[in-house]
């Protein structure tokens, strides 16, 4: 049976204006691509984006091969309907340069934003290209998934993956104990960490599923738009696919676990191949459940031939999606020509071991070891933390005295909020309690300091109260919360666009309150060596 004819335009038959918009999307998709690169190749939760690109495509060229294909008759609500999408992708533009400037192009706000950018101003092509004057891409559910597959490229809103993958480690860790214990295989949880009788295994954020949720994700709809034609089988595809990629990280965290009961070191080989192996696993089982589909299709039946009308060439819409990459592209030049260098400033850092004292007598101090692990993660090598106890008891008084410094756009400042205790220590298996005050006024020494953020966590019968202060230029920040895209438009507007300064992360932490360990001379040294510093 011979494939029926593209009813579609040709590229080289579009009009001039039309064409300058194809080669403009395809060149903003490109340089979204090169953004995202270097991320897509080393960050495993974005590994899929590396084949988002040809996957969108071959997409675009399945939806013109549809011999059923529908266009858009000209009438009132296309104009408008691209005319909002085309204001709204202008404005997320906009907040991407905005929240750029205060956390730089990698932070996933920003990436997040770029995303919807893009998929908005595609969205708004895709109704102009399926314009009845213009019939290049169609109306079909195969160019909705080309367009929408882009808000996987990038990372998701900030905390919304931090928060999902913390449930979903809850929810496997609790399972697997769950299957241990009814086989008869002694183990207990104790946060995400499962402990057993000879070893513990803890269930790590990259064990928590979410790779396999968005992948499978992905790979669920590139193929409900490609394989199969009925609309209950496209969504059953979409549903069953993420579930088919929990249930297969649950038994690759249930594997791990059995081999790590077994004696068998699971880190290193173990890790990878079970990992690579899930993901292959997925792949193939989401795309035998769509073949299996596709096969139970009766074959699509050519539509009757319609005669095309002639190409006009003067659709509004493409002159609405040529204004939008204008503006895109004039974003992109003050961006590029605006954007302070991402190295570190001129200057030397100050020596943070200095100012942490030695342990009043009584006392012992242990300086953590290993610092520098966290340096990829803060984007600076200046760490020190030192832990001081009263003595050797679980019960005996504990304080930890802990700096970061980074020199002038070294980072931004929203990068420094955005890895504050609040954002960090849940993943570590400590839970934030609710203290009575977070914005506190303390005083040492007869002095009063600037507010500091005042937290509670716990860990089992463990609980520590943490005061913390971030500090910029030498002049205390108010706290903002790196979760709110709204706050941190302020913070953008304060410190974005103005001149890089030096910044200072300041914590404290105890399990006595701070009255009680204001009187320690350890402390109080501390404060007195910030005190030229700005606290």
């Amino acid at each position: 049976m011979s494939t029926p004819a593209s009813r579609c335009t040709a590229f080289r038959a579009l009009p001039w204006l039309a064409r300058i918009n194809a080669l403009g999307l395809c060149a903003a998709a490109a340089a979204f691509a090169a953004l995202l690169w270097p991320q897509w190749l080393h960050d495993d939760n974005l590994t899929h984006g590396l084949f988002l690109p040809f996957l969108s495509g071959i997409l675009a060229v399945e939806s013109r091969r549809d011999p059923g294909a529908r266009f858009l008759r000209p009438g009132a609500w296309p104009p408008v309907a691209c005319a909002f999408l085309s204001l709204a992708s202008m404005a997320s533009v906009a907040l991407a340069v905005i929240y750029a400037a205060a956390m730089g192009w990698s932070h996933s706000l920003a990436e997040f934003m770029l995303a919807a950018a893009l998929v908005l101003a595609l969205a708004a092509s895709w109704l102009a290209f399926a314009d009845r004057r213009v019939r290049f891409i169609p109306l079909n559910w195969a160019a909705a998934v080309a367009v929408f597959l882009w808000l996987f490229a990038g990372p998701p809103p900030p905390g919304s993956y931090a928060r999902l993958a913390l449930s979903l480690q809850g929810r496997v860790t609790d399972g697997v104990v769950s299957v241990l214990n009814a086989v008869g295989i002694a183990a207990f949880q104790d946060g995400n960490v499962i402990e057993l009788a000879r070893t513990s295994v803890g269930v790590s954020e990259a064990c928590s599923g979410v790779r396999s949720l968005i992948s499978c994700t992905v790979a669920g709809l590139f193929l409900s738009a490609l394989l199969v034609r009925r609309p209950w089988h496209r969504a059953l595809v979409i549903v069953l696919s993420p579930v088919i990629g929990l249930a297969m990280n649950f038994l690759r965290s249930l594997l791990l676990t059995l081999l790590a009961n077994a004696g068998v070191s699971i880190e290193g080989r173990w890790h990878d191949l079970t990992g690579a192996s899930i993901l292959a696993g997925t792949t193939l089982l989401v795309t035998a459940l769509a073949l299996w589909l596709h096969r139970r299709e009766p074959p699509q039946a050519a539509c009757p031939a319609e005669t095309a009308p002639g190409i006009s060439g003067h659709s509004p819409l493409q002159a609405m999606v040529a204004a939008t990459l204008l503006v895109a592209a004039g974003a992109a030049g003050f961006v590029v020509a605006s954007s302070r260098p991402v190295d570190a400033g001129p200057g030397r850092a100050p020596d943070l071991a200095a100012l942490l004292p030695d342990p009043p007598p009584g006392w012992t101090a242990q300086t953590t070891p290993d610092m520098d692990q966290f340096s990829g993660v803060l984007h600076t090598h200046a760490l020190v933390e030192r832990v001081y106890s009263a003595g050797s008891s679980p019960d005996s008084a504990h304080l930890t005295l802990y700096l970061a410094y980074w020199r002038p756009g070294q980072a931004s400042v929203s990068m420094v909020d955005a890895h504050t205790p609040d954002a960090c220590w849940p993943g570590t298996g400590w839970e934030s309690e609710p203290v009575p005050i977070e914005h506190a006024v303390l005083a040492i020494g007869g002095r009063t300091l600037a507010t500091a953020e005042c937290r509670l966590f716990a860990h089992g019968r463990f609980r520590t109260n943490v005061w913390f202060w971030h500090l910029y230029g030498g002049r205390p920040l108010n706290f903002v919360d790196p979760y709110s895209a709204a706050r941190l438009i302020g913070t953008t507007w304060r410190y974005g666009f103005g001149r890089a300064e030096d910044q200072l992360f300041v914590r404290v932490s105890s399990d006595r309150p701070w009255e009680e360990i204001a009187s320690q001379p350890a402390l109080r040294q501390f404060i007195s060596n910030l005190k030229p510093l700005g606290l």
